[in-house]
């Protein structure tokens, strides 16, 4: 199950990128006004999670949050070169059909898990890549702000997270976390 973008709304928002030493990686992109969002999560479920949060209301992407992630899945570089050529900008609009129920009272329903994706994080001393799932290929990428990228596939499924202009803090903070 792929969470997929429809479209994007050129919209400029201020991006909060929290990595500190207890949550490697937190990204607040949109608050929730209204009704609690729906969540896609994925990764492997026990050494890894990734959820992004949805609003139900009109399927902005809200926040994307790294939980967890296993130390072997991640790969220290020298420089993290990462080729962003005209990119949308703006605030990724998901399709919501994966959560069929979402009005419901059932609070189980507003999530959708993918447990059988890899997560893997390539990191350099200012930027870091989160590849999600097999296909490693982006197609596109849609600047959500000057520092914060989301790659998406042919298919328009998100597949990467790319942060840059980190500082030599949060580089070290997101050790602390997954550590």
């Amino acid at each position: 199950m792929k969470l997929t973008v429809d479209s994007v709304i050129n919209e400029p928002r201020s991006v909060a990128i929290t990595i500190d030493g207890y949550i490697p990686v937190d990204i607040k992109i949109i608050d929730s006004k209204k009704l609690p969002p729906l969540y896609w999560r994925g990764g492997d479920g026990k050494k890894s999670l990734l959820e992004l949060a949805v609003l139900p209301e009109n399927g902005f992407l809200s926040s994307i949050t790294l939980v967890m992630i296993a130390s072997d899945s991640i790969h220290k570089t020298d420089s993290l070169s990462v080729s962003l050529p005209s990119s949308e900008c703006g605030v990724p609009v998901v399709n919501t059909k994966l959560w069929s129920h979402s009005e419901s009272d059932d609070f189980s329903r507003r999530f959708v898990d993918d447990f059988s994706l890899d997560i893997e994080v390539i990191i350099s001393s200012e930027s870091m890549l989160l590849t999600i799932g097999e296909n490693k290929k982006v197609t596109s990428w849609i600047k959500c702000s000057d520092n914060f990228y989301l790659g998406i596939d042919a298919g328009r499924n998100v597949v990467h997270l790319y942060l840059d202009k980190l500082t030599p803090s949060e580089v070290e903070s997101f050790f602390e976390a997954v550590g």
